[in-house]
């Protein structure tokens, strides 16, 4: 009996040792692909299959006398021309065309929405899916645009008797309220995945020192109250200016200054970032992460470049190696951020994973993303990748 007792307890312990030699090697592998290069590519081309090659995508040709404007959002890539707007599939078919009074647009996107507006214009549609849900026209001009994830719109109007207008609409294109500012300027807006704040940037330039401002607006005051509506307002430090915004999270909102990123919610705010000479590319407009392109030196007269990933929530980092590679541009969509250099483009989730390679054998005119795919602009067409 003791002796069949030894063996069964030799089992569990057998399994154990099994299952810590395997997470043991899982994490040597994952840390020497996040952090070599040749291996990472060696495993990416010929296990993972991540490399797409130029003459197997999808094509949409674009006529560059028309000056098309060419954006990506959700599973479509959208073509802006003579008043019209096409959405093509991954399979490079038309999914619609929708008839617009654009010519120099102002977009932005969230998952299935994305806001069309002229650029210092007066029209403005929303657009899900292959359908234009709303338009509409405001008086004075349109300077920003922001759409939710459940289709909530805002606008920044200027050229009024403010200096400048915020007007809240809900997914039906019902205007709920407005938001009047005299003393700043409006630079972006945001709005919570929950429809119930609206995050307002400002700069103010009257004073000897230039200061910025967030406001946090109640949605259900504002509709009855807009005047005593603000329930939060952060103040820059000294001589910083707000130029983007973006809720993570349903809580708080990260707010990008000249010098520094904030995460600020009602009744309490806190320093995320602070930038540095080594950064190259920081982009907000993620899924609770911020990239960061930064560069390290490698040697007396080089560099390598590499991608921090870092959570606002818990602070946690993930890292991607680009080596000798300098980006040319990013662009960002949900959890994935894209990365043209040049003859080639990287696409990387937020965890620091390559999802897809591409090479080209010319220059890379352009590059738009959305959540689950990508388009490779060229002078005279544009080649699709499935994310």
């Amino acid at each position: 009996m003791k002796e069949e007792n030894k063996i069964k307890h030799k089992k569990p312990i057998s399994k154990i040792l099994i299952i810590i030699i395997i997470a043991f090697i899982i994490v040597i592998i994952s840390a020497r692909y996040m952090t070599d290069e040749e291996f990472r590519n060696y495993v990416d081309i010929n296990i993972l299959k991540k490399e797409v090659l130029e003459s197997t995508l999808t094509t949409i040709e674009i006529n560059t006398d028309t000056n098309p404007s060419i954006y990506s959002y959700d599973k479509y890539i959208t073509v802006l021309s003579k008043n019209k707007l096409k959405e093509y599939t991954v399979d490079g078919k038309i999914a619609a065309e929708l008839d617009m009074s654009i010519s120099v647009p102002l977009i932005a996107s969230n998952e299935k929405y994305m806001v069309v507006a002229e650029k210092d214009g007066q029209k403005l549609y929303l657009v899900s899916g292959t359908n234009i849900l709303w338009d509409g026209e405001v008086e004075g001009t349109i300077s920003n645009v922001n759409v939710n994830r459940n289709g909530y719109v805002s606008i920044v109007i200027k050229n009024t008797t403010y200096k400048s207008v915020v007007a809240f609409f809900d997914v039906s294109g019902t205007e709920l309220f407005r938001s009047y500012v005299n003393t700043s300027y409006v630079v972006c807006t945001d709005i919570s995945p929950n429809n119930k704040y609206l995050a307002i940037g400002e700069v103010d330039y009257s004073g000897t020192v230039i200061k910025s401002y967030v406001k946090i607006i109640s949605v259900e005051s504002a509709q009855k109250d807009p005047e005593n509506s603000i329930v939060y307002i952060y103040e820059s430090e000294n001589g910083n200016i707000i130029t983007n915004m973006n809720y993570q999270n349903k809580d708080y909102v990260i707010c990008m200054f000249n010098d520094y990123i904030q995460k600020i919610r009602i009744g309490s705010n806190e320093k995320v970032y602070e930038f540095n000479t080594n950064d190259l590319f920081i982009d907000i407009n993620l899924k609770n992460n911020i990239a960061i392109v930064d560069k390290q030196s490698s040697g007396l007269f080089s560099y390598e470049y590499e991608i921090v990933i870092k959570n606002a929530d818990n602070k946690l980092e993930s890292l991607y190696i680009l080596n000798s590679d300098l980006p040319k541009t990013i662009s960002t969509s949900g959890n994935n951020i894209a990365l043209n250099i040049g003859n080639e483009v990287q696409i990387v989730n937020t965890s620091g994973w390559l999802l897809k390679k591409y090479t080209s054998s010319k220059q890379i005119k352009g590059l738009v993303i959305g959540d689950s795919i990508a388009g490779i602009i060229y002078k005279n067409k544009i080649e699709i990748i499935s994310l």
